[in-house]
């Protein structure tokens, strides 16, 4: 079995390639079963997020698999350089590559705290969809808990928490955001995280609302509402727009703003797709910024924290290797209990051993090579495995021949 990873992520295509490679979950689910269909994919695991999408695939026929063709055709794109964006690994690199994104070495913002989850949720969604095998869900599984131990022992310095406080300490730089009037586009978790900064920073805050349920709307604390579909009436009295919705359209178009005399001097667009239409930039007196523009680079000054966090990754790097030995070696596992249970029947008169006593025997001898197994497993590889099979095979049929 091995493993292929095709991914785009921000560093290989820009905003406008990755938000048509934005799936919700809904076409998430409906990818990985069309994925599923094809006979040489054993497990496959789809990764869409704001910044990147990664399908990771598992296989005994790896060479018939081009995940990277596979996921342009989902988007409805046949363009060959949008192909050749695509990053590939296999195997050990993609094992180590989704570990670093687990952990958030590759993200914008360095360690952010969304990824986990992210990483954790396209998973289950897998799971849920019978799409995954034993080898994704265990690199999965494994690829968050070292994540995890990671965001425990390890402190980032000067670095922020999230995508949506980058973006605000972007806007901060720009223009001062202190008794500033700013409309906050969506109340999901991004959207949120907007309005705790903005407030935090002396903001005056309105966050849209599609529908108030209450017990289940959440309002940050400090903040007006407005419903969604009466945004364009405010839009007039605001400074500062900030969009985080996963709307398949457009939250601020340019034909809005068109007619409006007092327009907003900033619009932070923090969605993928985007939210905010871009040909408002072309308003002389607005400025407009994506989810490229917000993120520095923190990887100097955490060189350390980084070095550890590597050292975090590769112990569960090893894991992961050891538990797929196993899985690998599963069936020469078997043939090695198989001929030792053999060669033991073989000098024994089991004529005079009852079904019950023999059944008891080969229950022992199973027992005691996987003793012997687990105690060798640092020491033993796949190919120690083949090469174990191959001599006892070779001394069974020796001693029959005797």
């Amino acid at each position: 079995m091995s493993i292929i990873l095709a991914y785009l992520d921000y560093k290989s295509a820009n905003i406008d390639i990755r938000e048509k490679f934005s799936f919700t979950a809904n076409r998430v689910k409906e990818i990985l079963r069309e994925i599923k269909k094809d006979s040489c994919v054993f497990g496959a695991v789809l990764l869409s997020t704001c910044n990147r999408t990664e399908l990771y695939i598992s296989s005994t026929e790896i060479d018939k698999i081009k995940p990277a063709e596979v996921l342009c055709k989902q988007a409805g794109l046949n363009d060959e350089k949008v192909i050749a964006l695509f990053n590939i690994k296999h195997d050990g690199d993609a094992i180590t590559h989704l570990m670093e994104v687990a952990c958030g070495l590759q993200s914008m913002v360095l360690c952010e705290d969304q990824i986990i989850t992210q990483v954790k949720n396209a998973a289950s969604i897998a799971r849920e969809e019978k799409t995954s095998d034993s080898v994704l869900e265990t690199l999965f599984r494994l690829s968050t808990t070292a994540a995890k131990k990671a965001k425990t022992q390890v402190r980032i310095k000067a670095v922020p928490t999230s995508v949506a406080e980058s973006a605000i300490d972007f806007l901060q730089n720009k223009c001062n955001l202190v008794n500033k009037k700013v409309l906050v586009i969506g109340n999901g978790e991004t959207g949120r995280l907007c309005c705790k900064r903005l407030k935090v920073l002396g903001a005056d805050v309105t966050i849209t609302l599609r529908k108030y349920k209450h017990g289940e709307t959440i309002v940050p604390y400090g903040c007006s509402t407005i419903a969604y579909d009466d945004r364009t009436e405010i839009l007039s009295n605001v400074e500062v727009v900030v969009s985080a919705t996963s709307s398949p359209h457009y939250t601020i178009t340019y034909d809005m703003l068109d007619k409006l005399e007092n327009k907003p001097a900033y619009f932070m667009d923090i969605a993928l797709p985007r939210d905010i239409e871009p040909r408002i930039a072309e308003f002389g007196e607005i400025e407009c910024y994506n989810l490229d523009d917000v993120c520095g680079d923190y990887s100097e000054i955490n060189a350390g924290e980084i070095c550890e966090i590597r050292e975090i990754i590769n112990s569960y790097y090893i894991q992961f290797e050891k538990w797929n030995t196993f899985h690998k070696g599963a069936k020469l596992i078997k043939s090695i209990k198989e001929s030792t249970f053999r060669k033991v029947s073989s000098s024994l008169d089991l004529s005079e051993i009852s079904y019950e006593d023999a059944e008891l025997i080969e229950q022992t001898v199973n027992k005691t090579v996987d003793i012997l197994m687990y105690s060798l497993k640092d020491e033993l590889s796949y190919e120690v495995l083949c090469q174990l099979e191959d001599k006892m095979s070779l001394v069974l049929r020796r001693r029959l021949v005797r």
